[in-house]
């Protein structure tokens, strides 16, 4: 699993979200620095920018990427680490899998070398995981890799979709609780189709990497089972391939087959 290499920040958004705020009514920070603000912008329409989409769910209007961004800025307090710690204990509390993944983590399970193994652990990554997608800077591949680190989890104890889809119930359930998202109806909804987008992103990693080592595990299998019918052949070399031809053939070459 690849690392989060950026620090959660405390009460607000990334510096590049501070970045982006309007440094006067009239001016913001664009993408070649410092520029006037358009009669549209003033207007208080938004348009199409990088800054006005998170990549992994395309789904977002530009006015619902705001509202999320915004209502980020209110939740991403001290608090916000026990809002996301509660949403795997429950999924721990409802699922015995899961229960048996995090007991077995410490010893054999880590899906990650950076050590995200316990409940605490994986609250603390989601948090960085959460900030980066808020700010567009993680990719769909990126989650699909977080879903793939988790295959282990699926031969060792048997954890499958079922457990991603209750997770992703568990969160929207637990986000859309909290102040500055239950509010306004814009901002749950647009919440609800970020978590649904990112979490099914990871569960097609993890459904991918499945499918890969059953087709690697069949292949592997009919490959044994040729190499064993070759061995068995070696073993007696004497055998006739042919039984319908009589071995009593004259050496004229005129072919006599048996009767039976």
């Amino acid at each position: 699993m690849i690392s989060l290499s950026v620090p959660r920040t405390s009460r607000s958004l990334s510096p590049a979200m501070a970045r982006s705020a309007p440094s006067s009514p009239m001016t913001r920070y664009g993408p070649g620095g410092m520029e006037s603000m358009s009669a549209r912008d003033r207007s208080g329409s938004i348009s199409l920018s990088p800054r006005n989409i998170i990549p992994v769910c395309s789904q977002l209007t530009p006015s619902q990427v705001s509202v999320v961004r915004r209502s980020w800025r209110h939740i991403n307090t001290k608090g916000l680490i026990i809002v996301l710690t509660r949403c795997f204990s429950r999924l721990e509390s409802n699922c015995p899998i899961v229960s048996q993944c995090f007991q077995s983590a410490t010893y054999s399970l880590s899906t990650n070398p950076n050590g995200v193994r316990t409940v605490a652990d994986h609250a603390k990554y989601l948090l960085q995981l959460l900030d980066k997608i808020i700010e567009g800077d993680v990719d769909s591949e990126f989650l699909r890799e977080i879903g793939a680190n988790h295959v282990s989890l699926k031969h060792e104890s048997g954890f499958s979709t079922q457990e991603w889809d209750r997770f992703q119930e568990i969160m929207v359930e637990v986000i859309l609780k909290q102040d500055g998202v239950k509010q306004s109806k814009e901002t749950s909804r647009a919440w609800r189709l970020l978590i649904c987008s990112f979490i099914e992103l990871i569960r097609d990693g993890f459904d991918a990497q499945v499918r890969q080592f059953r087709r690697k595990h069949s292949f592997n299998a009919h490959v044994q089972y040729f190499e064993n019918i070759e061995k068995r052949v070696g073993v007696c070399p004497n055998r006739k391939i042919s039984l319908n031809v009589d071995p009593r053939t004259p050496p004229n070459g005129v072919r006599k087959y048996s009767q039976y």
